[in-house]
C-alpha cells in the first residue's frame, strides 16, 4: 500500500476525516475552528508568518492569513461565500470567522463544501477542508426558505440522538460529518443518473422524505463496511466480545433503503421527463380580432 506507507513516512500515523462546523440559518455570530494536520496534531500557523491577529490583506488580496471559502457543491464554478478569518491562537491553529445573512454564510440552509485556505506572501500554502452545516430556520427569507432536511431530522429517524441511549456503543452511531457526506452523496446520485431533467444541490433538494431514506441507507452501508472490516470476536476477562457481528444486519438495512431510493429516483425522473415532453401548440387556422375592446372570432 504505497499511499499508506507514504503517510507513515511523513509522520501521519492515522488519517482523520473531514470535520464539520455547524451554525444556524439567519443567525449572526462567530465560529471557531482548529486547523489540524491529517494525523490530528494542530497546525502551527506561525510557520507561515501568521500571528495572533486579523488576516493581513493588501486591498482585496490576502497576503498572510486564513480565508474561509464556501461553495454549495464542489463542482460549482462560483464561490457562494468567503470571509477572511481572525487568528485567535496561531501556534495552536485556532481561527474564528464571522457569519451572518449579509455575508451569505447563513443566508441559505443546507450542507456546504468549505475550506480554510492558509496564505503566505499572497500564495496559498495549505488547504483545510470541512463541511459547513447550516441548520434551517423558519425565519429565513422567503426565497431562501427551502426547509432542507436537517442533520437532527436524520438522527431522529434513526433514534441516534443520545450517546447514553446507545448503551452498547456509549456514543452516537454516526458522526455529523458522516451524515453531511451522505446527504451530498444522495444528491450526487440524483444528479448523475440519466436523464438530466433537473439538477439539485445539498442546499435546495426538495424531496425531503425520499432524501432521508437514501441518506439512512447510505449510512448503514458505510457502517456495514466498517464493521465487516473490523469483525473479530475476542475474549476479555472470560467474556466473549462480538461488537461488530451485526454488520450483515446493517448491510441488509442499508441495501433495502438505498434500493428504495434508487427506484424512486428512476421513477421520479421518468415522470419529470414525460411531463417535459408535452407542449401546447396553437392552431394555424385560428384568427382573432380586437374591435373596440371586444374580442371576436
Amino acid at each position: 500500500m504505497p499511499f499508506a506507507n507514504d503517510c507513515v513516512d511523513a509522520g501521519y500515523s492515522t488519517l482523520r476525516d473531514v470535520p464539520e462546523v455547524t451554525i444556524d440559518q439567519c443567525a449572526t455570530g462567530a465560529a471557531q475552528l482548529i486547523l489540524r494536520w491529517p494525523n490530528g496534531s494542530v497546525i502551527d500557523l506561525t510557520q507561515y508568518d501568521i500571528g495572533n491577529s486579523s488576516s493581513e490583506s493588501s486591498s482585496s488580496a490576502l497576503v498572510n492569513g486564513v480565508r474561509i471559502v464556501v461553495k454549495e457543491m464542489p463542482s460549482d464554478d462560483l464561490i457562494w461565500a468567503q470571509q477572511d478569518a481572525d487568528v485567535i491562537d496561531a501556534q495552536n491553529g485556532v481561527i474564528s470567522f464571522d457569519y451572518s445573512p449579509s455575508n451569505k454564510f447563513t443566508l441559505r440552509s443546507g450542507i456546504f463544501t468549505a475550506e480554510a485556505q492558509v496564505w503566505q506572501a499572497g500564495t496559498i500554502r495549505k488547504i483545510y477542508p470541512f463541511f459547513l452545516v447550516v441548520n434551517p430556520s423558519l425565519s429565513s427569507y422567503a426565497q431562501e426558505n427551502n426547509q432542507n432536511l436537517s442533520i437532527a431530522e436524520i438522527r431522529m429517524s434513526m433514534r441516534d440522538v443520545d450517546p447514553e441511549g446507545n448503551f452498547l456503543l456509549d456514543e452516537l452511531d454516526f458522526k455529523t460529518n458522516e451524515i453531511a457526506l451522505m446527504i451530498r452523496k444522495a444528491v450526487d446520485y440524483w444528479n448523475e443518473v440519466p436523464p438530466p431533467v433537473q439538477t439539485y444541490k445539498a442546499t435546495n433538494f426538495p424531496f425531503r422524505y425520499h432524501l432521508s431514506v437514501g441518506v439512512v441507507g447510505l449510512l448503514h452501508q458505510m457502517a456495514a463496511m466498517y464493521k465487516m472490516r473490523n469483525n473479530l470476536d475476542y475474549n476479555a476477562g472470560g467474556v466473549t466480545v462480538a461488537d461488530t457481528i451485526k454488520w450483515q444486519q446493517y448491510e441488509n438495512i442499508g441495501t433495502r433503503l438505498w434500493d428504495e431510493y434508487r427506484k424512486w429516483v428512476r421513477d421520479k425522473k421518468y415522470q419529470l421527463n414525460i411531463e417535459g415532453g408535452y407542449l401546447t401548440l396553437n392552431s394555424g387556422y385560428y384568427r382573432g380580432y380586437f374591435w373596440f375592446n371586444y374580442y371576436r372570432r
